[in-house]
């Protein structure tokens, strides 16, 4: 179960970070292509390539066929680059390709991938949907597991269902993810055999099809939004005729609810074939070992006597000249402008000639995401941000996009902004600087892949190779990737990158599109009017911009030891500067070459100032944005190019933070630049600028998305404090620069400060560097007040019924139910048995409303609290399904939740539950994160923490069904249920 804080955080920031800068930007895509992609962005490949001479743009059946006849080999049988030498490729007699990578990070540990090249498009018109759906089928009953025993059996085992094995289903692949938290025989067959029946195992029993069809429908609402809802809109418009518009993954309703068992049984046994199937094992292994697994599981599989072939996708026929086009929806969160080119892709064998090429294009576009950046910042700029890309569609079209955010709607005026950059970067291309600023964030990337090689997480590793499959893409070395990343960065320029630009875009037809809350009167024709009159005023060259130099590097006498103390058990020292400032430092060997900070700072929202709600999230906001005294934030994007250092910003319940991650060789600048932004922040007047250009896209989320009722619900479970309160328009465009100050500043420069640095350091090294930056601030106080007044707030009783409601028309609703319990501060065992109480009442909340009602696709439950406050904690069920079944989905997990308290649990649901908890928290001690945010960050603030989590395993093993079954008697059951309903809100008839 989420905390909702950070989860409406994160919503809210959603179209925050549309704006703001990051301070570390991303790189552009290496041409090496490193598999990184998320399943959500499987339909955009990374990647900015110069384009193959084009081919007839007829259809694409030709490059079908070719990635047919690739996928049968593999992709450096047609390359000049070598794959990595430590993998073990192989292929059975059937086709079936496999790929076995020994890994030991973490040690112990395999991960397990099926990747089947076969998704939504191998659909017939009667289909729509049920590849998808067939990939929650195979856990419903295969050939050697029953409906009822697949999730009980892995739970026993130490793999909970979700986190440990998981699938995803995109328009041309299916792949299945399962992580064994060890390699012992009993969990090794366990896994081959269950991917086996994912083969080809699947009884596809109809009484089970139609127990999951809801769960389905349930999916499908959770996912629909207008993001959505637009991108099926602007499909259709930007790919006519194309069949990637018909067959959106979730499918239709009418499928789904009515499709017979025999077309799911003929889209699984003509597609999911061996000679469509690449399994991939990485971890802690014996490669010979696994290899004859392999055979022996999977060796027997067959392809069908009439296997289904790759769907003809239908024409790309690319526009003359600019044609426009307008979507618009009153929910979007914010207006944009783009141009988009559409062509025809044909695919080419991965080389290093190919790779080369990907580079310049990929370097000129991030320099026109930093030219939006910088006039974005203007005063009174018109556009809120922009970039432009390049992206390839299931090896099918190439897509690239020119794009920027408007401010205020105002796209009149932002349309010749995009038009004028875009010809200015045709016309003149781009300075010396601005490609030199990208080199360098691209050869960092590649340098830091080779050093934390050897570190590299088997998990991640398997869903990257898992998900490079339909791409081509040669599974080489870090090694080799920067030795050919190096050869193109020697020879481009930015000359090369301007004729690459223009190669790409130039003589192109283009759609000119609008996205908008409200299509205005006419819009294409003045779209078009006001683009053609933009053409004929003249751009100049962009001007160069000077480096200089870093600005912070002497904060006064360094300071000295004042006392060390050694955690021996647990492998950190603690340290006490001259000046008062806490250090904890662990050195691991868990990520090579990285290291991570992290600093507490002061009370945060403790101490936020009364009748200010919504202050802390424009502090962290302009604060971050408001770069240094010395420096803007764009003065430090090209400081910092090429070297591994950032900061974030954060405030909590009871501390400001502020984070980042380096490495050794950046260590020093990285302690220099934590110490500026606590010395010398910027607030700066952009920052200010940038965040109000932001609120309306805010509150336009808040307005229609369940993000707004949920940070309505967060300030009423707050009993309405202020310092959780959702602000209006107004109060948040009134808050300045110096209200953050006058808040801030106090604690930056004086305030109790605990640092905590875990990773691969050099102590002899670290230390004079530590005591020259942080050991040189002024002195800071010893201790943190307790602010005992501060911590309370006023929980709502129970039981009680609230809704809370959102102006939309997709029908989603939410069901919580909250269950009041102590808080977290100062009952962190307490806690412990609320989490396994909570995954066993997900469990049943699984079971009953997913399973057998299929009302919701994800049902959750789990504690929350707050470690600032005084009593501030709660267990929280919470169901998503249709709008109209909040209402039956909180009363059901309420009766879920009555009956756990009354009759108690298992000593096997909570082996289940313990089980896979336990592999995580094992998989968590070699996690530089755990460390640095769990176990460091507070140690000294709160030296109880310590014996906490020393203890923390054995009073895990400890916990009996009866302690379980104690506490859901306390808290638990209908007397102390707080039910909230967030629905959309009931719209009169004709509205």
């Amino acid at each position: 179960m989420r905390n909702p804080a950070p989860l409406i955080l994160s919503l809210i920031l959603a179209a925050v970070a549309a704006i703001f800068l990051i301070r570390k930007p991303a790189p552009p895509p290496p041409p090496a292509a490193p598999p990184a992609a998320s399943a959500a962005d499987s339909t955009k490949p990374a990647g900015d390539a110069k384009p193959e001479p084009e081919t007839p743009p007829t259809t694409v059946k030709t490059d079908t066929q070719v990635a047919e006849a690739a996928a049968k080999t593999w992709p450096q049988e047609q390359s000049d680059i070598p794959a990595d030498p430590k993998a073990r490729f192989g292929k059975l007699e059937n086709g079936m390709r496999y790929l076995i990578y020994r890994n030991a990070e973490p040690p112990g540990r395999v991960s397990l991938r099926l990747h089947i090249s076969a998704g939504s498009l191998m659909e017939a018109e009667d289909q729509r949907g049920l590849a998808h759906f067939l990939e929650h089928m195979v856990f419903n009953g295969s050939k050697n597991f029953t409906p009822e025993e697949l999730i009980p059996k892995m739970q026993r085992l130490g793999i909970a269902f979700g986190a440990h094995v998981n699938a995803y289903t995109s328009f041309d692949e299916t792949v299945y993810m399962l992580d064994l938290p060890e390699t012992s025989e009993e969990l090794m067959k366990l896994g081959f055999t269950i991917m086996r029946d994912f083969g080809d195992g699947a009884k596809l029993d109809a009484a089970e099809i139609d127990k999951e069809r809801g769960v389905i429908l349930s999916e499908k609402t959770s996912r629909d939004t207008v993001g959505y809802r637009l991108m099926e809109q602007q499909f259709a418009e930007l790919l006519p005729g194309s069949l990637i518009t018909k067959r959106f993954p979730i499918g239709t309703e009418d499928v789904i609810q009515k499709a017979p068992r025999e077309k799911f049984v003929d889209l699984y046994t003509r597609f999911y074939t061996p000679e469509r199937m690449t399994f991939v094992v990485v971890g802690d292994v014996k490669p010979d070992e696994i290899e004859q697994r392999i055979k022996d599981s999977f060796s027997s599989l067959t392809n069908p006597t009439e296997p289904g072939k790759n769907p003809d996708l239908g024409p790309i026929k690319p526009v003359e000249g600019l044609q426009a086009a307008v979507f618009s929806d009153k929910e979007v969160a914010s207006t944009d402008l783009s141009l988009v080119s559409v062509r025809p892709f044909s695919r080419v064998p991965d080389s290093t000639t190919r790779r080369l090429s990907m580079l310049p294009l990929g370097l000129a576009h991030t320099a026109i995401g930093r030219r939006f950046e910088r006039l974005a910042k203007q005063d009174g700029s018109a556009i809120a941000n922009g970039s432009a890309s390049r992206d390839e569609l299931f090896n099918y079209a190439e897509l690239g996009s020119f794009d920027v955010t408007v401010t205020d709607d105002r796209w009149q005026e932002a349309l010749p902004i995009l038009e004028q950059e875009f010809r200015r970067a045709l016309e003149y291309g781009f300075t010396d600087a601005e490609i030199a600023e990208a080199k360098a964030n691209v050869l960092n990337a590649y340098q830091q892949a080779v050093k934390t090689e050897p570190t590299r997480k088997s998990d991640s590793l398997a869903t990257g190779i898992a998900r490079s499959v339909n791409d081509g893409t040669v599974f080489s070395t870090p090694e080799t990737d920067l030795e050919i990343a190096l050869k193109g960065l020697d020879t481009a320029t930015a000359e090369t990158c301007h004729a690459a630009f223009r190669e790409f875009w130039a003589d192109q037809g283009l759609h000119l599109v609008l996205t908008t809350k409200e299509e205005p009167d006419n819009a294409r024709a003045t779209m078009l009017a006001i683009y053609e009159e933009s053409r004929s005023k003249p751009v100049e060259a962009p001007e160069q911009k000077a480096a200089v130099a870093f600005g912070y590097t002497d904060f006064g006498p360094a300071g000295t030891l004042k006392s060390r103390k050694e955690v021996e058990d647990l492998g950190f020292s603690q340290l006490v500067l001259s000046n008062g400032v806490r250090v904890n430092l662990k050195k691991t060997d868990f990520e090579k070459g990285a290291i991570r900070l992290t600093t507490r700072i002061g009370s945060g929202k403790l101490t936020q100032p009364k009748d200010t709600p919504g202050l802390d999230f424009f502090a962290s906001s302009v604060f971050d944005a408001g770069g240094l005294g010395k420096h803007s934030v764009d003065d430090l994007q090209q400081i910092l190019a090429g070297r591994n250092v950032g900061t974030s910003f954060a405030i909590g319940d009871d501390a400001f933070t502020l984070g980042g991650k380096t490495t050794p060789e950046d260590l020093e600048l990285q302690l220099q630049l934590m110490c500026a932004q606590l010395t010398d922040p910027g607030y700066r007047e952009e920052a200010l600028s940038q965040f109000k250009k932001a609120i309306p896209m805010i509150f336009q989320q808040l307005r229609h998305t369940p993000a707004g009722p949920q940070a309505e619900m967060e300030s009423w479970l707050h009993g309405a404090d202020t310092r959780w309160g959702v602000p209006d328009e107004a109060k948040l465009a009134s808050y300045t620069l110096d209200d953050v100050r006058k808040w801030l500043a106090p604690a930056l420069t004086k305030d109790y400060l605990e640092l905590s640095i875990v990773g691969d350091y050099d102590e002899s090294t670290l230390l004079p560097l530590l005591y020259k930056t942080f050991g040189a601030l002024p002195a800071r106080t010893e201790k943190k007040p307790d602010l005992a007044a501060a911590r309370k707030i006023t929980f709502p009783k129970g039981a009680a019924e609230k809704t809370f409601t959102y102006d939309s028309k997709i029908a989603q609703g939410t069901a919580m139910v909250i269950w009041k319990t102590e808080g977290l501060r100062g009952n962190t065992k307490l806690f412990r048995r609320l989490n396994l109480l909570g995954e066993i009442l997900s469990d049943r909340l699984r079971e009953e409303i997913r399973e057998k009602l299929g009302a919701s696709y994800s049902p959750n439950a789990g504690p929350s609290g707050s470690e600032g406050l005084d009593g501030y904690g709660y267990m929280a069920a919470e169901c998503v399904g249709k709008a109209e079944d909040t209402k039956k989905l909180a009363d059901t997990a309420t009766e879920i939740a009555n009956l756990l308290a009354r009759n108690g649990t298992t000593d096997d649901e909570l082996d289940r539950a313990r089980k896979p908890m336990q592999a995580t928290m094992e998989k968590m001690k070699r996690d530089n994160s755990y460390w640095l945010g769990t176990v460091l960050a507070q140690s000294q603030e709160d030296p109880t923490r310590i014996d906490l989590i020393r203890n923390r395993d054995a009073d895990y093993a400890s916990i009996t069904a009866k302690e379980l079954h104690d506490i859901a008697v306390k808290y638990l059951g209908q007397k102390h249920a707080l039910k909230v309903l967030i629905h959309p809100e009931k719209k009169a008839e004709g509205q």
